[in-house]
């Protein structure tokens, strides 16, 4: 994310304050739309933020895309378009948790210029079997990574994490 500020005149880049993140899933072949959000209006500390869940059907795949905002700026600060406009510094990792493990996949299908995922856009495929109640413990872990100190190969996360929000996933 870009540096804001002037008193850093080296132009290294920072951390974006990301008020809302926004998961939206289309259900491949229909018109059915599953969306989860994570609302943090004050960022960091404070109030406690709030997480929807999302629902997916046994045996469906979706296409996904994510959303993140800066709400606390008028209008809101869109850094999605930051992060795909910087894509050779971030990536998203999805990580289904719980008893999603094995259950769920997800696929980024957005490269950047070096041809590494991104992850502003995937599929996630829900396998048949049980239902599934999310949770804590039964969520998706969706964490970007910035890489700004380490290099970005593709598959390892940077120790720079600019959002990580565990999404409860329940599996119908």
């Amino acid at each position: 994310c870009k540096e804001d500020n002037p008193s850093d005149p080296g132009g290294g880049n920072a951390q974006e304050l990301i008020t809302k993140v926004i998961l939206t899933l289309t259900e491949n072949g229909t018109s059915n739309i599953v969306t989860a959000t994570f609302n943090d209006p004050d960022g960091d500390g404070g109030i406690a933020p709030t997480i929807g869940a999302l629902t997916v059907k046994a045996g469906s795949t979706y296409t996904g895309k994510i959303e993140l905002l800066d709400e606390t700026k008028t209008p809101a600060d869109d850094i999605t378009a930051e992060v795909k406009s910087e894509a050779d510094a971030h990536q998203f990792f999805y990580t289904p948790q719980g008893a999603l493990a094995g259950r769920v996949t997800v696929t980024i299908t957005d490269k950047d210029s070096k041809n590494l995922p991104v992850g502003l856009e995937f599929t996630v495929a829900a396998s048949a079997g049980a239902p599934v109640t999310g949770s804590a413990t039964n969520s998706l872990n969706v964490a970007l990574s910035h890489f700004d100190t380490t290099t970005k190969n593709g598959t390892s996360r940077s120790p720079e994490t600019d959002v990580e929000i565990n999404f409860p996933v329940n599996i119908n």
